[in-house]
């Protein structure tokens, strides 16, 4: 079972919004709380203000300062990270999820690890008529092979961190924390996110990555089930990662 973690479906509807660097932070917090055996798992669901979150491998390109300037002036300032992938645009209505816990280091268990995060969110989303599966999308944003998918379209990125478990803590020599992580698409103004993304792109003299038409949200698989859409999806993730 996942111990529960400041994300409950008791306060996840005042969850408030981070800076990215917060978020991030936190994140971060809650693997190393299973890294040094503090706890064995964890949950941690929340909400990011606008902004371009980019690898650390984009600070090498030539435009890159430029790039930064012109996107803080556009009001997408551009946040590092230290994995790997792609650049990724974040806003308020789209939800973080992020899960923790140890993992041993066998044939099979990045997959697994995946899955862990992934399998609790398909059967969340089916419970509500909507049919998500784990696939590469070539055109979505920060694409990778267990994007959480509706009918071709991405309405979720994942990606995951690993660090070894402490040996205070007594773990095999193979047995390992990891972050599994979850951006889900819920209710945005998804064209300012692409556009945003693409710009920076542009800034950065690179081609265009981020095609609009490859992304869905929440918000338009369930129309009519807009109104607090956020606040009964944040509860609703947290419920089903946590039983």
């Amino acid at each position: 079972m996942i111990s529960p973690m400041p994300a409950t479906p008791e306060n996840t509807a005042t969850q408030p919004v981070l800076s990215p660097e917060e978020g991030l932070k936190q994140e971060l917090a809650l693997l190393e709380r299973v890294v040094q055996g503090q706890q064995s798992s964890g949950v941690f669901l929340w909400r990011c203000e606008p902004c371009l979150v980019v690898p650390r491998s984009l600070c090498r390109r030539p435009g890159f300062d430029q790039a930064s300037v012109a996107m803080q002036a556009q009001g997408w300032p551009v946040v590092v990270r230290d994995t790997g992938g792609d650049l990724t645009p974040q806003a308020p209505g789209l939800i973080n999820i992020a899960i923790a816990f140890r993992q041993r280091r066998t044939p099979g268990a990045i997959r697994d690890s995946y899955l862990r995060l992934c399998q609790p969110l398909i059967e969340s989303l089916a419970s509500l008529g909507i049919e998500a599966y784990c696939a590469s999308v070539e055109g979505a944003f920060c694409n990778g092979d267990y994007n959480l998918v509706v009918e071709g379209r991405k309405l979720a990125g994942t990606a995951q961190r690993w660090r070894k478990v402490a040996s205070h803590t007594g773990a095999a020599a193979d047995e390992f924390a990891v972050l599994a992580h979850a951006v889900i698409l819920c209710d945005e103004s998804l064209g300012a996110l692409w556009a945003a993304g693409n710009n920076f792109y542009q800034a950065c003299d690179m081609p265009d990555r981020i095609d609009p038409a490859l992304h869905v949200s929440l918000a338009e698989l369930l129309p009519g089930s807009t109104e607090n859409l956020i606040q009964h999806s944040l509860q609703r993730f947290s419920a089903c990662l946590q039983s």
